[in-house]
């Protein structure tokens, strides 16, 4: 199975060393991240809740290897939600 380009978005509370522990699944795992972007979100009426982190982490490999990581990373505390946004029609 070919490898693709993977975007995870994970969205985790804004506290010292998550990136770290984020960056230990890939490693573990034997993934090479192509590129981490992180963000902190701004509090609107219609959005997340404040101090949380949006962290998009670009991978490759095919979503058989993808998906585990996905759910391994949803399993560290300071992470609330991960998603694999490499199938959406506008990215």
């Amino acid at each position: 199975m070919a490898a693709t380009k993977h975007i995870l978005l994970a969205l985790v509370e804004d506290k010292p060393g998550v990136l770290n522990r984020m960056a230990s699944v890939f490693r573990r795992r034997g993934f090479n991240i192509q590129s981490v972007n992180v963000l902190e979100t701004i509090e609107t009426e219609d959005s997340e809740r404040p101090g949380l982190t949006r962290v998009a982490i670009v991978v490759a490999g095919s979503a058989s290897m993808v998906g585990p990581v996905r759910k391994q990373l949803e399993k560290i505390v300071d992470v609330v939600k991960v998603s694999d946004i490499s199938t959406r029609d506008e990215v």
